[in-house]
């Protein structure tokens, strides 16, 4: 084989990649479709925004990116590692060296030395293979991680969003209630004055105004955090009010009366669990590998030169080529140690998974039943409304023929606003936990009748 040969196949081992580059598209895990179910066009660019500026799903990205890194990080432990370790040294002998009987008088000489190194290690036993494999199952878990943080991002997100929405229209309310107690409390204050009204009366009329002004500065408390916690998750440095819509829109998505258990299966949790009891499995195999002995494929190739002018001449070629087998006789139990620890790792990992379908299940269930429950208070809420109003038409139409007082009338339209609050807490509450439900099942359509 000439030298020129040999430095062609060097250059072709040094152009190899380190290893073959995984053919997979960015992973996403936006689910927009099921958020037009809420028919809010703000909410839906709130979202694309929160996608585009949080901090926590940047930071799950780049944990997936990580962990396909290590993919090629121990891709690189399956193909031949080449490196170059030249010397240039000057060799000064003393008065004379004797070699045997021949006596070598005093002498210097300079060495130049340029050799190319490399090294492989034969994959018996497919240890290597396996720590890829094993790599690749974590990044399967940094992808389903990725996925968990949109989930659980998006649906805090749209949840304090329509608390917002709530707070908002809240507010709005408590503020006529206030006006209207206080020209109630204003009106019973003549009555006093005029002997028509007993202290008592006067004094609770004005004890409901100062608990409606606090719960008005609790709203308003309430409202800023939400506000405070939205901007966070949009990754915007402002105190500015987040954008939302009005609470005559909100729109609230039909729920089903039961799920099968087997949508528990779309969880990214669960599937992690799953993923992880393989991934053990696999580093069990690695750590008994590593009982087994280790044969290196070892050579240098290179030139070795007395002068500079004779680096490369013919007769200054050297190369050389062996195997070196390995084997840890004794290491004190470390490995024994290694190889338990992945055992028991396996072992919980079973366990851990046997945990999270019972986890799940039940968060799924307690979501349904939170869905369902809020779906009939809001039921009861609109009865209650609707009674509530037809209650107050009468009272305006006794207050027009003279048959109440004005007073009357006040207070009966102050009950009416008590019960529209609750009926917009019921409403938003119905809202928030048809985001929960999104949440358990692990950011499907759960509305889809295959599932």
């Amino acid at each position: 084989m000439t030298i020129k040969k040999i430095f062609t196949i060097l250059i072709l081992m040094l152009t190899l990649p380190v290893s073959a580059k995984d053919s997979v598209d960015k992973l996403t895990y936006v689910n927009l479709d099921w958020w037009k179910n809420y028919k809010d066009e703000i909410l839906l660019n709130h979202l694309q925004t929160l996608y585009n500026n949080n901090h926590d799903l940047k930071i799950a990205a780049l944990k997936t990116k990580q962990a396909s890194e290590n993919i090629r990080l121990a891709g690189a432990n399956q193909l031949p590692q080449v490196g170059f370790n030249g010397s240039l040294s000057r060799v000064l002998s003393g008065a004379q060296t004797e070699f045997g009987n021949v006596i070598i008088p005093e002498y210097s000489q300079n060495e130049f030395m340029l050799p190319l190194s490399a090294s492989y290690e034969i994959d018996i036993w497919g240890q290597n293979y396996l720590n890829r494999k094993s790599a690749k199952k974590q990044k399967e878990i940094a992808a389903e991680q990725e996925r968990a943080a949109y989930i659980f991002i998006t649906s805090t997100f749209a949840a304090n969003y329509y608390n917002l929405i709530k707070a908002d229209e809240l507010e709005k309310t408590l503020n006529e209630i206030i006006n209207l107690q206080s020209e109630i409390v204003r009106m019973t204050q003549k009555k006093f004055d005029c002997g028509l009204a007993s202290i008592n009366e006067l004094l609770n009329e004005k004890q409901s105004l100062i608990q409606f002004e606090q719960e008005l500065n609790k709203i308003e408390e309430s409202r800023k955090i939400i506000n405070n916690e939205l901007n966070t998750l949009l990754g915007l440095n402002t105190d500015k009010e987040v954008e939302h819509s009005a609470f005559a829109s909100v729109n609230v998505p039909n729920t089903p009366d039961a799920l099968s258990t087997t949508i528990i299966q779309y969880r990214p949790d669960l599937i992690n669990s799953e993923i992880y009891v393989k991934k053990t499995g696999i580093d069990v195999k690695i750590a008994r590998r590593e009982f087994l002995p280790k044969f290196i494929l070892y050579g240098n190739l290179g030139f070795n030169a007395y002068r500079w002018n004779r680096v490369f001449a013919p007769e200054t070629f050297l190369s050389n080529i062996g195997i070196a087998p390995s084997w840890d006789i004794f290491t004190g139990g470390i490995k024994m140690a290694r190889y338990r620890i992945n055992k028991y790792e396996y072992q919980k990992a079973i366990e851990s998974y046997e945990k999270t379908v019972l986890t799940s299940i039940q968060e799924v269930n307690d979501a349904l039943a939170e869905t369902k429950t809020t779906k009939a208070n809001l039921a009861k809420s609109n009865d209650d409304f609707s009674i509530e109003t037809e209650k107050h038409a009468l009272a305006e139409k006794q207050f027009s023929v003279g048959d109440s007082s004005k007073l009357d009338e006040m207070k009966s339209n102050l009950k009416l606003l008590l019960v529209k609050q609750r009926n917009i807490a019921a409403t938003i509450n119905n809202v928030v936990a048809t985001i929960s439900l999104y949440n358990a099942v692990g950011g499907i359509d759960y509305t889809n009748t295959d599932l």
